[in-house]
Parts: C-alpha cells; structure tokens; sequence
C-alpha cells in the first residue's frame, strides 16, 4: 500500500509540474512577446539598437538602389546606418518608428499585415541631408523622392493562435497544478520529498527562463538571418530585464519550498 501511494503521488506530482511548466512559461509569454505593448514600449531600445539600424541601412540601401544604380554612386553600409541612427534619434521619425513598430507588434500577433514602413517628407529630407556628407549628388536626388523605408517586421511569423492559446492556458494550468500537487501531498507518504521536488523545479524553472531571456537572444537568433529575429534579438534581451521581478519570485518560492522541506524532513 505504501508503495502504491508512493507511485500514485509521484505520478500525480510529475502531472502537476507538466502543468505548471506550461502554465509559467504561458505567463511568462504574455509578459513579454505576446504583450501587445511590448514592442511599441521598447520601442526607444530598438531604434538606438546597433542592431535595428544595421537591418533598416539594409533596407535604406534597396530603396536608393534605382538611384545609385542609375548613377553609379557608393555609399556604404556603415555611413547609412550612421544616417539612419541620426535620423531615428529626430522626435518626428522616433514618432514613425514607434508607429511603425506597433504594426510590426500586429504582425507578430497576427492583427497587421500591412506593410512595415517609415517614411514620408520629414524622414526623406533627414536622410538626403545625412546622405549629403558623403554625397551631395545622392542626397538631392534622395530630396526629390518620398522614401518610405521598410522595417524588420515584413515577415514576422504570425503567433496570433498561440497568443490566444497562451492566455487560455495560464488560469486553466494553473488551477490543475495546484490541485495535482495538493493531491500529490495529501497521497505521498513522503510528503517533504514532494515538497522538495516543487522547490527544485521552480528553482530549474527560474534559471529556464532567464536562460530563455539571455542565451537565446545572444547566441540563437542572431544566427537567423530573417528580419523577425533581429527584433527578438532586442526585444528578448529588452523584456528580460523587465520581467526581472518574476525570476526571483520562481527563484525565491522555490528556495523557500526546498527550505521548508528539510525542515520538515527533520520533525519527522
């Protein structure tokens, strides 16, 4: 009989942990990427990111291509991304950009299939001025168009069902892993070891995420070479600092529950 209450409260505990991993990693996903103010939020970090500017030089370069093409002017990369960054720190093109990376935030969540652009009179004279330093011939020809620059943002994949699944899943895993660990406790003979384990998987859990917040953004996805994981990239790295409260809250409950569990193991 012991035996058998031992197997049932572990099975019962394992259950309970698969619902609670899905429910934190639901919670922590709602936190963060599937926000729908996140990106708009951060917004400040991702235009003054190295990162983001390289991605949107790139796409400066496509748009001058007819023009420099036609006129067999060079500029390279790293004088447009200097004249992006100049531009991007400008109150009007800041505006645009946090405009434009709501859409990019619709996009992700599947609302906004629009196209992911800045652009217009303002944006067009700050770019031909910039352009003008290294060559005046571009920068008025870029004056007598009306640029409109793509973002990062075009072919962000569409997580609009597992947004929505997220947010179903956080109170309903919740609730089941409560109550499977409140049965794993009441059925386990050794109930200071199934308190142990909960505190040892929230511990794992915490480091999982923090994992997830920093490993990934700074080694995965910059391997991607897709517009999408340049703003995961930021935004990953930007969010994990925000959500830094919730870590210590997995951190600390879990040390708190493998502390209680030794003491509990000493008082029987």
């Amino acid at each position: 009989m012991s035996a058998l209450r031992r197997l049932l409260g572990n099975i019962l505990l394992s259950l309970g942990i698969l619902a609670g991993t899905i429910a934190i990693l639901a919670h922590l996903s709602m936190l963060t990427i599937f926000n729908p103010n996140r990106l708009a939020n951060d917004a400040q970090t991702l235009s003054s990111s190295s990162t983001m500017q390289s991605a949107i030089a790139d796409s400066l370069t496509n748009t001058l291509s007819p023009i420099t093409g036609a006129a067999g002017i060079t500029v390279s990369h790293g004088e447009l991304q200097s004249v992006i960054a100049a531009a991007l720190r400008q109150p009007e093109v800041q505006a645009q950009f946090i405009s434009a990376i709501r859409q990019a935030d619709g996009h992700l969540l599947g609302t906004d299939h629009a196209p992911v652009t800045i652009g217009g009179p303002a944006l067009t004279q700050f770019i031909a001025a910039g352009i003008s330093q290294y060559s005046s011939s571009l920068g008025n020809a870029v004056a007598q168009t009306n640029l409109h620059i793509a973002i990062p943002g075009a072919d962000l994949p569409n997580l609009g069902p597992l947004a929505r699944a997220a947010k179903t899943a956080v109170p309903i895993a919740t609730e089941i892993a409560i109550v499977l660990f409140l049965l794993a406790l009441i059925i386990h003979k050794a109930r200071s070891a199934v308190i142990a384990r909960i505190g040892k998987w929230l511990i794992a859990m915490s480091i999982i995420a923090v994992l997830i917040f920093w490993a990934v953004p700074t080694y995965l996805l910059p391997k991607i070479h897709l517009s999408w994981a340049l703003i995961a990239t930021v935004v990953l790295k930007a969010t994990g600092q925000g959500v830094t409260v919730f870590y210590l809250e997995l951190a600390i409950s879990g040390i708190i529950l493998y502390a209680l569990s030794k003491v509990a193991s000493k008082l029987v």
